[in-house]
Order: C-alpha cells, then sequence, then structure tokens
C-alpha cells in the first residue's frame, strides 16, 4: 500500500451530497483515509464547467495504485466533481 493525498473540488450546490459521494468511492475501493480536511469554499482562478466558486476538500490516504486508478475514473465520471487531482508520498 502506498500513501496519497487526494484533492477534490466540487459543486457548492451539491455540497453535502458530493462528501458523501466521494467517501462512498473511496470506501467502495478500499482506499484509507487518515486525515480528512475541509478547505471551505473557495472562489476558482477561472471557471470550470461554468461554475465560478468550488468547494476544496483534501484528504490523506493509502491504498493500492490500482484503487486509486479506480477512484481517479470515478472522479471524472462524477458530474459534481469540478477537478480532483491525487499525489503519491514518497516513502
Amino acid at each position: 500500500m502506498r500513501n496519497y493525498e487526494l484533492t477534490t473540488i466540487t459543486r457548492v450546490s451539491s455540497r453535502e451530497v458530493t462528501k458523501s459521494e466521494v467517501q462512498d468511492t473511496l470506501n467502495k475501493f478500499s482506499v484509507s483515509v487518515t486525515a480528512d480536511e475541509d478547505w471551505g469554499q473557495r472562489k476558482l482562478w477561472h471557471p470550470i464547467k461554468h461554475e465560478e466558486q468550488g468547494i476544496f476538500h483534501h484528504y490523506k490516504c493509502s491504498a493500492e495504485p490500482s484503487a486509486i486508478e479506480k477512484v481517479e475514473k470515478e472522479f471524472l465520471i462524477n458530474q459534481n466533481i469540478l477537478r480532483s487531482m491525487v499525489v503519491r508520498l514518497d516513502g
């Protein structure tokens, strides 16, 4: 298992629904979350999918590389997630 940091930007209009969808997706692929930070609502530098603001959420987690690939694909399909970024940590 490797350690990762995962950051998501979600639509303001569906804050709670999207947070539970992200948690469900992580649980679905056996990603263990070690830290969960809500960075709050922020103005986006440029519009993403016609949205001017987004909810930023940051997770520290550990998982198998194949599980992270599946999570990224699920996030691309989800219309409420504007952007996501996964970074593998050294170690």
